[in-house]
């Protein structure tokens, strides 16, 4: 067994169990380390060191729980995965799933009577990167954690396929397809890989004139509630990190009806199968 406060390879946050507790299965030796933020799972992906753990949802959660696990078990990288709810003027649909390559502070600066303005308004940076000052917007493309899990996984159509018996991965859809040609199965559906921009908020968009306003200004493809506040701690402790976000529903739209949770998860840990795999095979 793994002991208390291991050094890890990877940790992979969430901000709710069951964006997370499924990929349990996928490590060998696991076990359930108590911390005083939140329980932790460690265990073994080959010659990995990998640690689970959701957070809380929100961005003071996914601050405070990151700064916490990071400085107790020192990642060399950190993934965070979950759900995110995608706006009807970007290009992602239900079921998508986004890397983000520019993750936006929204929320995060001066409200006016003309609308939202950045922390730049303010004169204060949030952080301070590569030499210079950071208002807005927090850039992986370019970093080599992100180059490198966009070459396993590049933009284009996948599906979720399981190779093994606990562990998805996405596989290229005609690929796939062509692996089924004559076993009398049908292939599973396919969905979508893209890399673009999304926006941290603290209030969820509650109508579609808030999701269209929120699009307008940020031109992101998709809100979550955690991902700059990970990023920025991340980033003050050195630790490579990059975002994988299932499309679970459209931003604005409050019938959870039409939410697509199940979905979206699913195709959102393929393509941490699929990376988990690559790092796996060349550490």
């Amino acid at each position: 067994m793994i002991g208390s406060s291991p050094r890890l390879d990877l940790l992979i946050v969430g901000a709710v169990p069951p964006e997370v507790d499924p990929l349990k299965s996928w490590l060998s030796s696991a076990e359930q380390i108590e911390t005083e933020w939140t329980p932790c799972w460690l265990g073994g992906f080959g010659r990995l060191k990998v640690g689970l753990a959701s957070l809380g949802i929100g961005k003071v959660n996914a601050a405070a729980g990151s700064a916490f696990l990071i400085g107790r078990f020192r990642p060399t990288m950190v993934w965070i995965v979950g759900s995110a709810g995608a706006y009807a003027l970007g290009p992602l649909k239900i079921g998508d799933v986004l890397v983000s390559s520019t993750v936006f502070l929204g929320d995060e600066g001066v409200w006016e009577k003309e609308g939202l303005r950045s922390m730049e308004a303010v004169g204060i940076p949030v952080a301070e990167e590569r030499g210079r000052a950071v208002f807005e917007r927090l850039v992986l493309e370019g970093d080599e954690l992100f180059e490198r899990l966009v070459r396993v996984t590049p933009p284009g159509l996948y599906v979720a396929d399981s190779p093994s018996e606990h562990m998805p991965r996405a596989l290229p859809y005609p690929e796939t397809t062509g692996m089924l040609e004559g076993s009398g199965k049908l292939p599973p559906k396919p969905f979508r890989v893209l890399i673009g921009p999304s926006v941290t908020v603290s209030l969820s968009s509650g109508d579609e004139w808030v999701a269209k306003e929120r699009f307008s200004r940020y031109h992101a493809w998709a809100e979550d509630m955690e991902g700059s506040a990970l990023i920025q701690v991340c980033r003050r402790f050195g630790v490579s990190v990059a975002q994988c976000r299932g499309i679970s529903n459209r931003a604005g739209v409050r019938d959870k009806s039409l939410w697509r949770m199940h979905e979206a998860l699913a195709h959102c840990h393929a393509v941490v199968g699929s990376w988990l795999c690559a790092f796996h095979e060349n550490p």
